[in-house]
């Protein structure tokens, strides 16, 4: 997973290659998600923000961290409804690892801590930027291994789903549970997801692990909310090069990135929030 081109300038084959760095997969049908560890919600709580499909593909377009030198990945997004007590987040990933690499691992999957700040946003023009830290929970998951490669497939490293697509990874859910936390929202606030690689993140781990194939999903769509602009994301990158602006506003920052939607809906993060009133 190579990071050698500007993601608004690259597409994926059909059976899930990356070109560039951001991993393409077809058809929106197949696999249920896993790894939410929050219980039913309270009574009252309510759906405020969706941009998650209804039925989770095989798997998306992911952004892996340790490919695209990776920190933190987000988006700005607009709440529906009066409800702001925050209650859950659930976020899409995509594992790229098989177990067959990692045969001394569990065969049911691999642990990993993932953190989800809540920012407020601040206005700006031409760009946005995240704003206080609102809330951040940082929760261990257990990631599924991708299915193994089909020796049928096109290229000999794919799997195939449901819909007889190929596919090089796996999208599953994850759920982080904020219930106890008492944070109110605001109508307008940023997602940013976080976690550690080989060598990025903010305490990078030091020695390759199946984390390294660890990606967060990137097409969204919403249907409760409104994302603010489908055509940015906020991204914390140590590749300067790879910012729409070339670094001209700095690297290794949480801030917001432009061209997302030039050539796929990349620029929507899919993500779910559940508050109470």
């Amino acid at each position: 997973m190579k990071s050698s081109m500007r993601k608004r300038r690259t597409w994926s084959s059909s059976v899930g290659l990356i070109v560039g760095f951001i991993a393409f997969a077809t058809t929106f049908i197949g696999c249920s998600g896993v790894g939410s560890v929050s219980g039913p919600p309270p009574p009252g709580t309510v759906t405020v923000y969706n941009a998650i499909p209804g039925l989770l593909p095989p798997n998306m377009a992911s952004a892996g961290f340790q490919a695209t030198q990776t920190s933190e990945f987000g988006d700005y997004i607009h709440l529906a409804g009066a409800n702001r007590l925050l209650k859950a987040v659930t976020v899409t990933m995509s594992d790229w690892a098989m177990r067959a690499d990692y045969p001394l691992m569990p065969s049911s999957g691999w642990s990993h801590p993932i953190t989800l700040n809540i920012y407020s946003a601040v206005a700006g023009t031409p760009l946005n930027s995240a704003g206080g830290l609102l809330g951040t929970v940082t929760q261990s998951f257990i990631i599924p291994w991708r299915p193994p490669s089909d020796p049928l497939s096109p290229d000999g490293t794919s799997w195939k789903g449901s819909d007889g697509g190929w596919y090089h990874g796996l999208a599953f859910n994850i759920t982080f549970d904020f219930g106890s936390l008492n944070i109110t929202l605001l109508s307008g606030i940023i997602v940013g997801v976080a976690y550690n690689t080989q060598t990025y993140g903010l305490a990078p781990i030091g020695h390759s692990g199946p984390y390294d194939s660890l990606n967060l999903g990137v097409v969204g769509s919403a249907t409760v909310g409104a994302d603010d602009n489908t055509d940015r994301v906020f991204w914390n990158t140590s590749n300067a090069a790879s910012y729409a602006d070339k670094g001209l506003a700095g690297a290794s920052l949480f801030r917001e990135d432009t061209a997302w939607a030039a050539v796929s809906p990349w620029g929507t993060l899919p993500v779910q929030i559940k508050a109470a009133p």
